[in-house]
């Protein structure tokens, strides 16, 4: 049996295997060899590129604060469903306040968060930046042996375990501030809404003059200009268990890039060779010479390697080489300092 193959408009015969039906494992290792070098190539710069994002990646660290909702006189039953079912709103409320712009800035000049951002002017989006890397929602913890779902974990992520764990216990500090801040408000419009109606009862029988309606006057007044702390009765934060220092990151997860990259570049080379493959001219079995031409094959010959076959070899491997380097940098330098893309695949979330 022989095979041919067309290069530069003539007609090569060559020898091949007796069988001409080739199976397909055998075709595939076939054009696997054809274009080993392609494949090599391809599958080692990608991987090389895969491999040096894993390494680069900055760690991320993450610490939860996690802060107790008490209620006077509700401890069990129906009032601490209801407790945990208005939280999520208080706790959007608080958020408004707590996550500002003005709040979050002073926050990051405070624990130098992202300096690479704000060196560069981009305050908006290190504030953006930061609200991402916060996270607040309901947990269950227990209190005195007794689980309850009272209780809201408040979650920080960035590359020094320390300021992660430091930042965490300010923003669980935040929200207790600004829900006592909120109790006194709610407690003092309840309270200037009953003098209110005293005051319209009172204007009905005695004059503007009377002791009792100065008196309620200003006992409004006063209340209007600086609420009371200790009208404040309701729902009270306090931190349960604070942020410790985290031991060990929670992204990247380096494996897990190296083994998407692994197999990204069997994927990407097995395409390569597919496509090479089909752009081949060249006749490869006698079957793929008979289906474009008639003409009857006369004579085999051995495969005669060209002319320069190994200074073709060193510029191959140079143009490899000198590919994997230049992408080698450039993971590293997309890699170096992207916590978002460290966090892709991160244990959790935020």
């Amino acid at each position: 049996m022989t095979t041919a193959r067309r290069e530069h408009g003539e007609t090569l015969v060559t020898r091949t295997a007796p069988n001409g039906d080739v199976a397909e494992p055998t075709r595939a290792l076939a054009v696997l060899q054809r274009h080993a070098w392609l494949a090599g190539a391809v599958f080692l710069v990608v991987f090389a590129g895969a491999g040096t994002i894993a390494m680069s990646l900055p760690d991320i660290y993450r610490a939860t604060a996690t802060v107790l909702v008490e209620h006077p006189g509700t401890t069990e039953g129906i009032g601490k469903s209801l407790i945990a079912g208005e939280l999520e709103t208080r706790l959007q409320t608080i958020g408004q306040e707590v996550l500002s712009q003005a709040r979050l800035m002073a926050l990051m000049a405070s624990f130098n968060l992202y300096p690479e951002l704000r060196e560069w002017g981009a305050h908006a989006t290190a504030v953006e930046r930061l609200r991402r890397d916060i996270q607040v929602k309901l947990v269950r913890a227990e209190l005195a042996g007794r689980p309850t779902t009272v209780a809201f974990g408040i979650t920080f992520r960035a590359r020094d375990p320390e300021t992660v764990a430091r930042v965490a216990n300010v923003l669980a500090a935040f929200y207790i501030e600004e829900n006592a801040k909120m109790l006194v408000r709610q407690a003092s419009a309840a309270r200037l809404t009953r003098l209110n109606q005293e005051l319209m009862q009172m204007q009905e029988v005695y004059t503007p003059r009377h002791p009792d309606v100065i008196r309620l006057k200003a006992e409004i007044g006063a209340l209007e200009r600086s609420p009371k702390a200790t009208a404040a009765v309701g729902e009270e934060f306090r931190i349960l268990d604070p942020a410790v220092t985290a031991q060990s990151a929670v992204a990247p997860r380096r494996l897990l890039f190296v083994v998407f990259g692994l197999g990204l570049g069997l994927g990407v080379a097995a395409v390569a060779v597919l496509v090479a493959d089909r752009l081949d001219g060249s006749f490869h079995t006698v079957e793929e010479l008979r289906a474009f031409s008639r003409l009857p094959v006369l004579v085999t010959i051995p495969h005669i390697g060209a002319a320069g076959r190994s200074r073709h070899r060193i510029w191959l491997t140079a143009s490899i080489a000198i590919g994997v380097v230049l992408v080698v940098l450039a993971s590293h330098h997309i890699a170096s300092g992207n916590d978002q893309l460290a966090s892709l695949f991160s244990r959790g979330a935020p």
